[in-house]
């Protein structure tokens, strides 16, 4: 019979994409497995976008999560969260291999705890995947955008063509998010200096920043921060030439979709958390690097306010060229 596998996956985009490559080498390694993700139900339409997914099962309640997981009978869990609630769904659904790093008190609910493995984020997850593959030259992830989603971004923004994604927002808040008179300046020079339209892009959350930028900055800006899909999102950044953006979901998207992307880092560590991209720019001005920082860092907010508009521009402009 072959291999039934349940991933629990990550719960933020950025991590969700680090963790693509092993579970590429995941499914090269089990052919046959029947791989599924229990993800959050926001995820879902971004895991249709991956080819390796079997079954995509969404979190819900605590009981009826471990209820449907125990129906599909799978014997093995790769438990990529460091969560106490990831590893406790497997163990109470009876999975019988249980796989993961040791994390928040719950390496009794693991029959397997894997050490941390160094370098950039991506490599940790090879270990508990994939660890056959944990040596071999990675894979870059590899997302495949539906058609439908080009098709109702076009009929939504019909007048958009060669652009740039700029994306002011960071699910971290400030300490990951370079002013926004900054990417005021950076967009006037775009505009200036190139033939580019600018699309400012993100969640709801960063609407009415996006909004604010855009009535600034005259009729060749459009925002659609809150008004995409995520999948409309992918291919939103799928059909432009460049995006720039904070150490954020959006730059690891921009780089899983191919876009050359320049990612503006204050003190967390690109070494780490660089984007999974053939064609990229890291811009960063601190020797301080930390993989974790606090949603409010003067630190951090510091080493962002001091990387200038002409920076980021010339970093823009040698991807373009």
């Amino acid at each position: 019979m072959p291999k039934r596998i349940l991933i629990v996956g990550l719960n933020w985009i950025g991590d969700a994409i680090m963790s693509m490559p092993a579970l590429q080498a995941c499914r090269a390694e089990h052919p046959d497995a029947h791989i599924a993700m229990l993800v959050k139900p926001y995820l879902k339409p971004f895991w249709e976008m991956h080819a390796v997914p079997d079954q995509i099962l969404t979190l819900d309640k605590m009981g009826t999560t471990i209820s449907e997981v125990k129906q599909y009978g799978f014997d093995t869990a790769y438990i990529l969260p460091n969560s106490f609630r990831s590893a406790l769904i497997p163990a109470m659904a009876g999975i019988h291999h249980r796989i993961g790093l040791r994390g928040d008190h719950r390496f009794l609910m693991l029959t397997k705890v894997i050490p941390l493995a160094g370098g950039h984020q991506s490599n940790e997850y090879y270990p508990i995947m994939a660890p056959g593959s944990a040596d071999l030259v990675k894979e870059l992830p590899a997302l495949q955008i539906p058609d439908a989603a080009f098709q109702t971004l076009e009929a939504k923004f019909p007048n958009l063509g060669n652009y740039a994604v700029l994306m002011p927002g960071a699910a971290r808040g400030a300490s990951k998010m370079w002013p926004l008179d900054h990417f005021e300046k950076l967009a006037r020079m775009l505009l200036d200096q190139t033939d580019l339209q600018l699309v400012f892009a993100g969640g709801g959350g960063d609407a009415p920043a996006c909004k604010d930028l855009t009535a600034m900055l005259g009729d060749r800006v459009t925002s659609v921060a809150g008004k995409t899909s995520l999948q409309e999102w992918a291919a939103l950044l799928k059909n432009g030439r460049l995006a720039v953006a904070n150490d954020s979901g959006g730059m690891h998207l921009a780089g899983a979709v191919d876009v050359p992307v320049v990612g503006i880092y204050g003190i967390t560590d690109p070494d780490k958390t660089g984007p999974l991209a053939r064609r990229f720019k890291v811009v960063q001005n601190s020797s301080v690097k930390s993989r974790d920082i606090a949603r409010s860092s003067e630190l951090a907010v510091e080493a962002l306010t001091s990387i200038t508009p002409d920076q980021v521009f010339k970093a823009a402009k040698s991807l373009l060229a």
